[in-house]
This record gives structure tokens, sequence and C-alpha cells, in this order.
């Protein structure tokens, strides 16, 4: 679906009409994800709604530059519910998996249109772009402070305007977000170039591991690394974007550890080679260029099956 100016008005009689609203993201949440929600709940309090935001637990060291607003034990599950950057109802915290989603705002493809209304566009290089555009749509004022959040969530998923999605549109949004007070050289530098200490000891890490196999190259962040390193956050420190700017591979993954019986798979795809239809395979999801999922199995299991599945999709494809 692209731009829906009829589906646009029917997200704003909902949200007009509620006491209380909730908005919902991801577990993990990117840039895009804690953007878009940062920058969404200021504006609707700006116009005197009751927002809450239901982060599970706490944002990443890298977007910790705007203010939260909301702490993970403040979760609410009372008002009407909106889902933003969530292309799975299973990917929501636990206590929003089986809960009624009102209203479910997204970009990736991959949604499984899990809300009782749906604004799914595909086309956006980030939900923030859409929730930029709502927000325009309903006339909304749009502070600085959600300018700032809503061009991080810009910025992040579009690895700085360098994704093949990014449109023209994209370039005039983020140029309107700085009009209202978004500085762009800041979020630039904060969101995707400042990196702590303990995340470059991280990397450091993963990349002594790296390998190559034909088309592929793949590491591993596993929870001794983490743990070595000092780095508290569950997230990959966006090593995953990194290994998609080396340049002797079609395909990139990181194998990132959450525990003995888990880890979250990402791939980057550096040519025509769709790696949400990989992710799909392991009831993930995400966009041809970046995708991800979640395996519930040992680290060497978890490897041992991505790469089999991502050797068998190229051959299959040449």
């Amino acid at each position: 679906m692209t731009r829906d100016p009829a589906a646009s008005q029917r997200i704003w009689q909902k949200i007009d009409a509620a006491e209380s609203i909730i908005l919902v993201t991801h577990v993990r949440p990117d840039g895009d994800a804690v953007g878009s929600v940062l920058g969404f709940a200021e504006a609707l309090r700006g116009y005197g709604k009751e927002v809450h935001i239901a982060f599970e637990e706490t944002l990443p060291v890298r977007f910790r530059f705007l203010e939260e607003k909301e702490k993970p034990t403040s979760i609410s599950t009372s008002g009407l519910t909106v889902t933003v950057d969530c292309a799975d109802q299973a990917r929501m915290p636990k206590i929003f998996a089986k809960k009624k989603i009102d209203i479910n705002i997204d970009h990736h493809a991959t949604n499984t249109q899990f809300g009782d209304l749906n604004y799914v566009d595909a086309e956006a290089a980030a939900t923030a772009e859409i929730i930029s555009d709502l927000l325009l749509d309903w006339n909304i004022p749009i502070t600085s402070s959600a300018a700032s959040a809503l061009l991080m969530g810009i910025i992040t998923d579009t690895i700085g305007f360098r994704t093949p999605n990014t449109t023209p549109h994209t370039l005039r949004t983020a140029a309107k977000l700085s009009e209202l007070g978004a500085n762009l050289s800041e979020i630039y530098q904060r969101s995707l170039t400042d990196m702590t200490w303990e995340a470059s000891l991280l990397w450091g890490f993963a990349l002594n591991k790296l390998q190559k196999e034909g088309k592929i190259i793949y590491t591993v962040i596993t929870c001794e690394d983490r743990k070595r390193s000092g780095f508290t956050d569950r997230d990959d420190a966006d090593l995953t974007n990194f290994l998609s700017s080396i340049q002797d591979a079609e395909i990139a993954i990181l194998f990132n550890q959450q525990s003995e019986k888990s880890v979250k798979v990402s791939w980057r795809s550096r040519s025509k080679v769709n790696v949400a239809d990989l992710a799909s395979q392991f009831g993930g999801g995400g966009h041809p260029a970046a995708a991800g999922a979640e395996m519930e199995l040992s680290l060497q299991e978890t490897q041992q099956k991505i790469l089999e599945a991502t050797k068998a999709y190229l051959l299959k494809i040449e």
C-alpha cells in the first residue's frame, strides 16, 4: 500500500477519540522504532493526549541522547493500542503478544496485518517517515524534540540516506524535520557514527571471528563477548551495517547470541538478493536488503541451519 489519505483519516478519528493511547514497538528497538515512538508520543502529548510508551527494556545507549519519557516499569495496557515499526505481533513485549491491537503502522513488506486498522507502506524508507507524514496530514504540531526523534528514525533506518528505498520524498521529509528544529549533523553523528568504548571492544571480539564462505561473510557476537567488553545492551552496536559495507560478499550475516538457546540473526544484502525471503523461512522478516529472525536454538545449531539455508538460496537464484 502506498500513502492512503482515507486510511490516514480513519486512524486519526480513532486517535482523536481516544482518552488514552499506548505506543508499542518491537523488542530490542532499533533507531526507527525508538524515533517513531518518541516522536509520535511527543507530538500527540503536545496535542493534549495522554500517551504511554511500552518499551520493554531501556533504550540502546546510542539513542539515549533523546529524552526517554517512560521506563520499562511504567508499561500500561489500558487504552488505544498503536504499534509502530513492528512487522509481527510476536516481536512485541510479551504482555502485548496476544492483546488486541487497534492500529498497526509500519513500513515492512513482511508485516502480517495484525491490527484492526493497518497502515503499512512498504515504499516508505522508515516508519518515522510515515509518522511524519501522518502528523503533517493531521495538522498536529511537531516540536523540535519530536522532529529530532523522527529524523533519527529516518537517518538510522536509511543508514544516512544510503539504502535503496531512500526516495526524494524521504529527503523532503528530512528537510521538513530539519526546518522544524531537528539538528541533522548532531543526530547523524550521535545515532550513526558515535560509539562507546564498550561497543568498540565488542566489535573487536566479533570482527576477530569474521569468516568468508563464497559470497557470504559472517561473524558472531557471543554472550561472553558482551561480558568481556562490558557492553550491556542486547543489540549489535550497529555492527551489522558495518558488515554490509564489506565489498567482497553479496550477503553479510551476524549471529547475535542472546542466551544459551536464543540467537538473533541479521542478514544484509549488497545485491538484488532478497534476504527477507531468507528470514521468512525462519519466522522472521524485514526488507529485501535487511532482514532478521529469532532462533530458539544454540549458537552452533543456528549457524549451521542459517548458513545451509543461505547457501542453498544463493544457488537457487543464480
